[in-house]
């Protein structure tokens, strides 16, 4: 029976230094061989010592002494490291219950109950490590921007970090609330019908929620959730991450219209900057001012082209007197507008073309074929009547 207990007993004489009795080897639990050096008859107590992990030693050796000395205590027990043949080490512990004394009150038989307490410690350990980590993930959590939900499979929350507490309203009373307790009825229609069909049937959704608080305003939540499952791969819960994106939308929405009304402004701006004026039966004018830029130069083109067709006009005066600037793109969408409008069967007057224009006409070098020039608007009207005069004789 000593022998298949899991401890080992070891019974020795302190006073004559010898072992008594063992009822396993220490140098067999350790691996080592039975007749090993240092290992074998009364050195086998010493290898409590000389086998313990350098940390440890000194203690070991108090223990030992103290048990000689007839000071061991039987509640007294002392862990620590033993080093295996293989070069690993072990956790063992080990007490001292003196069994008998001689007439001086000397111990005579002293038993070492020793533990290998391994597995516990490599527990032990293990536990730490996850407890740590524990630890550190909801420090994380409770510090996270967004907020954290983990609920209940019937829909409580059973946790809240800091951030949804702030976030939704509720603070420390998030925790306990039922998941109606956060929605609107048309916006808990849309979580029923959508939301939790879908992380039943996929495991996850994400999307954006419009969530209410306790005063009854509501915030837009851009949400991750997914289900949260036991080691059998049973649902256990859910957990879902929230981010008040709120004022992020009013923003994207206020410069969304902004960008509407800029357009719009544009655009009336581009109808303004292109007004046709009949000057009389089958001659229009437009006067351009401004920048002309690639954009407004094709709806130069295009304005043009529908009004020669619209009215039937033979001559179009293009007059430039309130163009800021004429470059090489300038020059070449004029040529364009008098060569799209000869096939209109229409002719195109350019006015007021100042000296600085026809300078820098020239020295772009730009070929202005099938356009008439006139220094001012009142020239090009008076070239147009003309024109218009003399195909009419003909």
């Amino acid at each position: 029976m000593l022998q298949a207990i899991p401890h080992l007993l070891c019974v020795h004489d302190p006073v004559e230094q010898r072992k008594l009795y063992e009822n396993r080897s220490l140098a067999g639990e350790l691996g080592y061989a039975a007749d090993e050096a240092g290992l074998a008859g009364l050195a086998g107590l010493d290898a409590f010592v000389t086998l313990a992990h350098p940390d440890d030693q000194t203690r070991a050796r108090e223990q030992l002494d103290h048990a000689g000395e007839g000071q061991a205590s039987d509640s007294e027990e002392l862990a620590y490291r033993l080093r295996k043949a293989d070069g690993s080490w072990c956790w063992v512990t080990r007490r001292e219950i003196v069994l008998a004394r001689d007439g001086a009150g000397k111990p005579r038989q002293v038993m070492s109950v020793v533990q290998d307490i391994t597995g516990r410690k490599d527990m032990e350990v293990e536990q730490r490590r996850q407890a740590e980590e524990l630890g550190v993930s909801k420090t994380l959590i409770d510090n996270a921007l967004d907020g954290i939900t983990l609920t209940s499979m019937s829909g409580q929350v059973v946790y809240a970090n800091t951030a949804f507490k702030a976030m939704s309203g509720f603070g420390d009373g998030a925790v306990g609330c039922g998941l109606t307790d956060f929605y609107a009825p048309e916006s808990f229609r849309q979580l029923s019908n959508e939301v939790l069909p879908a992380l039943m049937k996929d495991g996850a959704w994400r999307g954006v929620l419009k969530i209410r608080r306790p005063d009854g305003s509501e915030w837009m939540g851009q949400t991750s959730a997914f289900v949260v499952v036991g080691p059998a791969g049973e649902p256990t819960g859910m957990a879902a991450f929230f981010r008040d994106i709120t004022e992020q939308l009013r923003y994207e929405e206020e410069t969304l219209a902004q960008m509407r009304v800029i357009q719009a402004q544009q655009a009336a701006l581009r109808e303004l900057g292109t007004p046709l004026i009949p000057i009389a039966d089958g001659v229009i004018a437009m006067p351009l001012i401004g920048t002309i830029d690639r954009e407004r130069a094709q709806q130069i083109l295009e304005t043009l082209l529908n009004a020669l067709g619209e009215k039937q006009a033979a001559v179009a005066i293009l007059d430039i007197t309130g163009v800021k600037a004429v470059d090489g793109e300038v020059a070449a969408a004029l040529v364009r507008v008098a060569q799209a409008a000869r096939l209109l069967g229409a002719d195109v007057v350019l006015s007021g073309v100042r000296p600085v224009v026809a300078q820098a006409l020239v020295d772009l070098g730009t070929e202005l074929r099938g356009l008439v020039t006139c220094g001012t608007l009142q020239s090009g009207i008076a070239y147009a009547l003309k024109r218009k005069a003399r195909s009419m004789t003909v």
